[in-house]
């Protein structure tokens, strides 16, 4: 009887001690890292994130000083946050990208940082290694310093048929949905092993909505839904879809945080952009995102504009500032436009 007593008190302190210590590695779990966790719009406790898409290209070829200029200029905006898309063609990238960071970081200015295939994804055959083997890289040799990867950028639109809204699977090609897929597959799962911590964001824009019904019934594995919004397609906050949903509520409905990744009003390719109504649109979007409770930052494309190219020989005119001709012949930056005090404002407004 008294070895029983024995034995049955080992087994009840042994039950209690597993228990303890299993509810412990729940705790420790749920704290040490939000890769413990699925992240919810209900469990995503980041501050809002306000933002301006930089191109470190934007007027010549990438030196530190106008890098710097650039980092200037966000900072004035009083933007936290920047996105900046990685570059996988220079043989020194890791070099350049290092410095940036460190120069951004230095102004404590935060990346979220975009990668992109090797080259035009449909003519990979295997999309899979391309985005595991990019992902891998770069996520490797930035563990703990990027919080937010973004997967390419717009990839359902690129998937998609033309003349179709987005809202239904049909809309889309399925296989270059499959290469796209395989690609967003790959990138995460590398990220996933090198960095735990690291947030992943996939964007798309208009209504593409049956993108991401996709993407989540074949278990691609990311954390934040990303929109790009532009003046041309009116106020987000009142687009419906086709069955008389509201986009938003439908995207909601994902169960994801939302950022809203790229943000402007559109210019005329042959007039640029409208200043009065860039300005207004920029207000509009930035108020209503941040009041919805919902929206988790937000961020304008982009701060300036894009110098002429062969591609686009009058320059692009997306920026909150202009180019214009510097002494040396080539380009520098020109003046603020009206949007650029408008943003400004708006995050001094809500920076607590």
């Amino acid at each position: 009887m008294k070895n029983f007593l024995i034995v049955f008190l080992a087994l009840i302190v042994g039950l209690v001690g597993g228990y303890f210590g299993w509810r412990y590695y729940v705790n420790w779990s749920s704290t040490a890292g939000h890769s413990q966790k699925t992240i919810t719009s209900e469990n995503y406790q980041e501050p809002f994130m306000w933002g301006v898409n930089v191109n470190p290209s934007a007027l010549r070829k990438y030196s530190l000083e106008s890098w710097n200029k650039q980092l200037k200029y966000v900072n004035q905006l009083g933007a936290s946050w920047i996105r900046l898309s990685f570059d996988n063609e220079p043989s020194n990238k890791f070099e350049i990208y290092d410095e940036m960071i460190k120069a951004a970081e230095e102004r404590q200015i935060n990346i979220y940082l975009g990668l992109g295939s090797s080259k035009p994804i449909e003519t990979i055959d295997n999309t899979y290694n391309d985005g595991y083997n990019i992902a891998d890289e770069i996520s490797k040799h930035y563990k703990g310093k990027i919080k937010y990867y973004q997967l390419m950028s717009e990839q359902g639109s690129g998937a998609s048929n033309q003349n179709v809204s987005g809202e239904k699977e049909s809309d889309y090609d399925p296989q270059k949905y499959e290469k796209v897929r395989e690609w967003m597959k790959g990138a995460s799962t590398a990220i996933r092993k090198n960095d735990q911590a690291a947030y992943i964001v996939i964007t798309d824009q208009w209504l593409h909505t049956a993108y991401f019904e996709m993407l989540i019934r074949d278990k691609i594995d990311f954390d934040i839904i990303g929109w790009d919004w532009f003046g041309d397609m009116g106020l987000m906050e009142d687009k419906k879809l086709e069955d008389g949903t509201l986009l938003i509520d439908k995207i909601k409905s994902f169960k994801k945080p939302i950022i809203l990744a790229e943000v402007n009003g559109r210019p005329d390719p042959k007039k640029g952009m409208n200043e009065q109504k860039q300005s207004d649109f920029i207000k509009q979007m930035a108020d209503w995102a941040y009041n919805s409770g919902f929206i988790k930052g937000f961020f304008v494309h982009e701060l300036v504009d894009l110098r002429p190219t062969e591609d686009k020989p009058q320059g692009d005119f997306y920026g909150l500032m202009e180019f214009k001709k510097s002494s040396d012949g080539g380009y520098t930056f020109g003046d603020k436009r009206m949007a650029f005090n408008t943003y400004l404002e708006i995050i001094a407004k809500y920076t607590k």
